[in-house]
C-alpha cells in the first residue's frame, strides 16, 4: 500500500489514517451511539426529582430504573466495540506499515536518524490512532449534544455552555503553548543521554583497559543533570498547565450550577433541571480536558507522522521501480564514476571493467577510496558522477537491490548480527544445512564450530563472541560465499589471517573463478597477487594502475622504487 500525498490543509497524520476509515466511521457511530446513552443517568435524575418524587409511585421508579440500567448496559456494549475496534484497527496498522517502515530505515540512503527512533514513531501514531485521544477526538462532535439538551431546559443554560466549551478550548491552546517547548528540550535532552550511552557500551572494553571511564562518567552525569533540568521544567509546566485546567472546569461547573440555581429561584426552570445542567456540562467539557492531557501524544503523533510520510513516500517510489534481476554471470562496468560525500571527493573519474570469472584486486594507501569502491560495486554507495553498470544495467540505489540479487560482501569491520552461527551464515534466512555447511567447510571453519559446545546453534552476541577475531572473518566470510553468489567483493578478507587461513582463502578464491564468479578483493597483502588476474593501484581515489597483474606488479615495483628513493634523499644529502 503506496501513501497518498495528502492535501496541504490536511494533517500528516490523515495519510496514516485514510486506509482504515471504515473502521473509524463504524468508531464514529458507536461514538454517537455513546454519547447519546449518556444521557440517559440525566434523563433518569430529571425523572426522579420531577416525576417520582412528586408522585411517589413505587412501580414508577422500578420500571424507569430497569429502563435506565438496560439502556447503561448498551451505552457499555457500543463502549466496548469501539475499543474493540480501536485494538483491531491498531493490528491493521502494524501490518500495513511495519514491513514498510522497517525496510525503509534500513535502507542504505535512508540512515540520517538511527532505525530505531522510526519505528518508535511508528508507535507513537499507533498509540494516538488507538488510545484516549483519539476517542476524546471523536467525542467533541457530540458535545453539542449535551448543548442542545441544555437549551431545551433553558436557553440561558445552553449559551453558556457554548461559551465555557469555547473557554476551555482557548485553555488547551494555552496549555499546548506553555508545554510544547520545554517538552520538545526535555526530549531532546533524552535521546542525546540514550544515545551516549548506548554508542559507549558499544566500545566499553577499550574504554576500561585505557581508563576512560572516569571521564566519560562525568560526561554522562552533565548530560544527566541537563536532561533532568529539562525533565523539571517541562514537568512543572506540565503540572502548571493541569492545575490552570482543573481549576477552569471544575470552575466553569459551578458556575453552571449557580446559573441554573439562579433560573431555579427564578422558577423558569425545575430543581431536577438545576441538578441535571451540573452533569451535562461536565460530559460536555469532558473530551476537552481529555484532549489537554492527550494533547502531547497529539503533538508526537503529527511529528512523527510528519517524519515516517517522506520517509515512506521515497520508498514506495524505489518498490515502484520496475526492475528485473540480473543473471549470472556479472560483468562489471564502471564509466567515469566520481563519488562525493560532504564536499570531500572519494573517488574520481574511475573507469574499469571487470570480467567475470577473474579477480581485480584494489591496492592503494590509506585514504586512496578503496572500501568507497567495494561499497559502491555491492549497491551500498551511489555514484554522484557516471555511471555504474552490471550487464549493462545501470545500478543506483534505488535498484540495486532489486537488480543485484546474487552479491556477496565482506565489509573491512566485520559485523555479525546476535544469534546463532547458522543463522548468520544464511543471513537469517532459511536455514539450508547444504549450503551453510558448504560454506563453512569452504572456508575451514567448520571443524572450529564442530567443538563448540552447541556446534551451529551457539548464539553469538553483538561482539560475535565467544568466537576469536579470526574466526568472526572466517564466519563472515563464509556469509559472504553463501549460496556461492555471482559477485563477490571482499574488504581486507586476510587481514586477520594467519598463513593457513590465508591458503585456504586463496584456494577459495581458486575455485570460485572457475564458478564464472565476479571477484573484487581489496588487500594490502602481496600475497593475493598470486592467484590475481588484473590489478587496480588507487591513490587520493584516483586510477593510478589498471591492468594485467603481470604489468601492475612491475608498476608497483617502479612506485615502490621511486617512493623510497624520495624518502632516503633527506638523509644522503
Amino acid at each position: 500500500m503506496m501513501l497518498t500525498r495528502s492535501p496541504a490543509w490536511q494533517p500528516p497524520l490523515w495519510s496514516f489514517m485514510q486506509p482504515f476509515k471504515g473502521a473509524f466511521l463504524q468508531m464514529v457511530w458507536l461514538s454517537l451511539l455513546t454519547n447519546v446513552l449518556m444521557l440517559v443517568p440525566t434523563l433518569y435524575m430529571l425523572q426522579l426529582y420531577d416525576r417520582v418524587m412528586l408522585s411517589r409511585n413505587t412501580l414508577t421508579l422500578v420500571a424507569m430504573t430497569v429502563l435506565t440500567a438496560g439502556l447503561l448496559l448498551l451505552m457499555a456494549g457500543a463502549d466496548w466495540l469501539r475499543s474493540l475496534y480501536a485494538i483491531k484497527t491498531g493490528v491493521q496498522f502494524d501490518l500495513t506499515y511495519g514491513k514498510q517502515v522497517f525496510a525503509a530505515v534500513f535502507d542504505a540512503r535512508q540512515q540520517q536518524k538511527p532505525p530505531a527512533e522510526s519505528l518508535q514513531q511508528l508507535t507513537a501514531i499507533r498509540q494516538f490512532m488507538t488510545g484516549q485521544g483519539l476517542f476524546a477526538l471523536l467525542d467533541i462532535p457530540w458535545s453539542m449534544i449535551y448543548i442542545l439538551v441544555l437549551f431545551a431546559l433553558h436557553p440561558v443554560l445552553g449559551a453558556t455552555a457554548m461559551v465555557f466549551c469555547l473557554v476551555q478550548c482557548a485553555v488547551a491552546l494555552l496549555n499546548q503553548r506553555m508545554t510544547a517547548s520545554p517538552a520538545q528540550t526535555a526530549q531532546t535532552a533524552k535521546h542525546d543521554t540514550e544515545h551516549f550511552v548506548q554508542q559507549k557500551i558499544q566500545h566499553l572494553q577499550s574504554s576500561v583497559v585505557l581508563g576512560m571511564l572516569q571521564t566519560l562518567r562525568q560526561h554522562w552525569q552533565a548530560l544527566l543533570a541537563k536532561q533532568s533540568l529539562a525533565e523539571d521544567v517541562w514537568l512543572q509546566a506540565s503540572d502548571r498547565s493541569q492545575f490552570v485546567n482543573k481549576w477552569v472546569r471544575y470552575t466553569l461547573q459551578s458556575l453552571m450550577l449557580a446559573m441554573a440555581a439562579w433560573l431555579t429561584i427564578r422558577g423558569e426552570i425545575s430543581v431536577g433541571s438545576m441538578v441535571a445542567s451540573n452533569v451535562l456540562i461536565a460530559r460536555a467539557l469532558h473530551p476537552f480536558d481529555v484532549m489537554v492531557h492527550s494533547w502531547r501524544q497529539w503533538l508526537q503523533a503529527q511529528s512523527a507522522a510528519a517524519d515516517l510520510q517522506g520517509l515512506l513516500r521515497n520508498n514506495a517510489v524505489q518498490a515502484a521501480l520496475p526492475a528485473i534481476p540480473l543473471v549470472r554471470p556479472y560483468q562489471l562496468g564502471l564509466h567515469a564514476v566520481g563519488v562525493t560525500a560532504a564536499s570531500r571527493r572519494l573517488l574520481h573519474e574511475v573507469s574499469l571493467t571487470i570480467q567475470p570469472g577473474r579477480l581485480l584486486c584494489v591496492m592503494g594507501p590509506s585514504g586512496a577510496g578503496k572500501s568507497t569502491l567495494a561499497r559502491l560495486l555491492v549497491g551500498v554507495v551511489s555514484p554522484t558522477a557516471g555511471d555504474y553498470q552490471i550487464n549493462q544495467s545501470t545500478i543506483t540505489a534505488d535498484n540495486a537491490r532489486a537488480l543485484m540479487t546474487s552479491v556477496g560482501y565482506l565489509p573491512q569491520q566485520v559485523s555479525l548480527l546476535e544469534g546463532t552461527i547458522a543463522e548468520n551464515v544464511a543471513r537469517f534466512g532459511e536455514l539450508e544445512s547444504q549450503h551453510i555447511l558448504q560454506a563453512c567447510q569452504r572456508v575451514g571453519l567448520h571443524e572450529a564450530i564442530l567443538r563448540l559446545p552447541q556446534g551451529y546453534d551457539t548464539r553469538l552476541d553483538e561482539q560475535g563472541l565467544p568466537l576469536s577475531g579470526g574466526q568472526r572473518q572466517l564466519l563472515g566470510l563464509a556469509r559472504a560465499i553463501y549460496k556461492e553468489p555471482a559477485l563477490l567483493v571482499l574488504d581486507e578478507p586476510n587481514a586477520s589471517l594467519d598463513e593457513f587461513g590465508e591458503a585456504r582463502l586463496m584456494q577459495l578464491l581458486q575455485a570460485l573463478k572457475t564458478l564464472n564468479t565476479t571477484i573484487v578483493v581489496i588487500s594490502h597483502r602481496s600475497g593475493i597477487l598470486k592467484i590475481t588476474d588484473d590489478l587496480l593501484v588507487l591513490k587520493r581515489g584516483e586510477v593510478l594502475h589498471h591492468g594485467p597483474r603481470d604489468a601492475g606488479i612491475v608498476y608497483l615495483n617502479q612506485l615502490h622504487a621511486a617512493t623510497s628513493s624520495v624518502a632516503t634523499e633527506p638523509a644522503c644529502a
